[in-house]
């Protein structure tokens, strides 16, 4: 299927099993809209690029028979694709030598398309540092955590020792294991009891970071789709399981409605243009003063669930922003309740 001028082409490359772009296709479909979805994976083996300035210049890619002209796209949704896969009759030295040249060619060809990108990924890769986010926030005057990172055990033993305040380990990543055979588990925020000093030596694997735990009233999942915001209440103090990490439940408590001041609109907008992000799920802890309390931004973060629970049109807001092209350029923001 080759692309009219007259119909938008949308590009979104995440893995095979991702429900989270499923409404969206179906949307961007009903609205007449060219979507190839396609994992890198497939490349090489059923995924062709290709640029080229013989005869004309044309710049594609191909997918089982899908055609994409890369130089009429309307937007490129950058979700969760999976690596390359390469042939396994290549030697690990032939594999690695095709990835490297695959990571240069593609991401060049990628990087050349000019058009509205959620997100771009090497935005992507600095935008999810979690140290640099909370210096950043810090520098545009919000409120984080008090935060040790170190692998070194003596500095989480003397912090434990010199502090009255509950302390919290925190994964800088998803915190997912993956363990041959079985299913990805998760590590969830923790509060770090005295165990820690006996247990310290561990902390030498890797970089750990440490927090001070803050008082709650509720939290904030904010949930930044270019200028529309969704700033969702989650009530995690009314319930054990979600007390120090609201993700210990499937079934969240919700509470009312609440539109974030304005200064933080002020603040985060500002932390988005030093990002350069489009899409953003921000966590924030709102103290029993009302303080909102910086926690952190996941570039992709997942959405879908806040649909489905409080009726969110999310993933509509995400095809409006993918059919509206050309690079983005941010705006006045609108918050949309529940």
């Amino acid at each position: 299927m080759t692309m009219s001028p007259s119909d938008p082409g949308i590009l979104i490359l995440t893995q095979d099993f991702d429900p989270t772009v499923d409404p969206v296709v179906r949307s961007l479909t009903a609205r007449g809209a060219n979507v190839v979805r396609v994992d890198l994976s497939c490349f090489p083996q059923t995924l062709t690029f290709t640029t080229s300035d013989f005869d004309g210049e044309r710049r594609r890619l191909l997918h089982r028979g899908r055609e994409i002209d890369l130089g009429r796209l309307s937007g490129v949704w950058y979700r969760r694709p999976t690596a390359f896969r390469f042939d396994a009759q290549m030697s690990e030295a032939e594999q690695q030598f095709a990835r490297n040249e695959a990571l240069h060619g593609i991401g060049g060809i990628l990087r050349a398309t000019d058009c509205l990108w959620v997100n771009r990924p090497d935005v992507d890769a600095v935008a999810e540092l979690k140290p640099y986010q909370l210096q950043l926030a810090k520098q545009l005057g919000m409120r984080v955590p008090r935060t040790l990172l170190t692998n070194d055990p003596a500095e989480v033993k003397a912090l434990v020792e010199s502090t009255d305040r509950p302390i919290v380990y925190k994964a800088l990543t998803g915190g997912v294991i993956h363990y041959p055979g079985a299913f990805p588990s998760g590590l969830y925020t923790t509060m770090v009891g005295d165990e820690i000093l006996t247990h310290a030596d561990r902390v030498r694997h890797t970089v750990c970071m440490f927090q001070e735990y803050v008082d709650k009233a509720y939290e904030v999942r904010l949930t930044v789709i270019g200028d529309t915001w969704f700033p969702v209440v989650i009530d995690s103090q009314a319930m054990s399981t979600t007390s120090v990490d609201w993700r210990g439940e499937n079934h969240l408590p919700y509470g009312p409605y609440k539109p974030l001041p304005d200064d933080v609109v002020a603040k985060v907008q500002r932390m988005l243009d030093r990002l350069g992000i489009v899409y953003a799920a921000i966590d924030f802890i709102v103290t029993p003063d009302g303080e909102h309390v910086f926690l952190e931004v996941n570039p992709g973060g997942q959405f879908m669930w806040m649909q489905h629970d409080l009726g969110l049109p999310l993933g509509e807001t995400v095809a409006d922003l993918l059919l509206a092209g050309d690079p983005y350029r941010r705006g006045e923001v609108t918050q949309v309740g529940y």
